[in-house]
């Protein structure tokens, strides 16, 4: 049998602040053929690369952004869990 011993640790939940951890990633997906852009920090790259789909496709003129944000959690105690 194994033992263990649990204790409650209160968290919260913040953006993360690590240097290396952009704010925010964008990508977008054409909604007609599925093509996407490549992951970018900066929106104007994903929305340079939509206005060049679109010029090379004229009838895709719809799209769908993917956002991701990195989070980061952390006991509000200071202890470590």
């Amino acid at each position: 049998m194994t033992r263990a011993i649990f204790r409650h640790i209160r968290w919260t939940m913040a953006r993360e602040t690590a240097r290396e951890a952009p704010e925010m990633v964008h990508e977008l997906e054409c909604t007609t053929c599925h093509a996407e852009s490549s992951p970018a920090d900066d929106f104007e790259t994903v929305r340079n690369w939509a206005f060049a789909h679109t010029s090379g496709n004229p009838a895709h003129r719809g799209y769908r952004e993917t956002v991701t944000r990195f989070w980061r959690m952390t006991p509000t105690d200071g202890e470590r869990p």
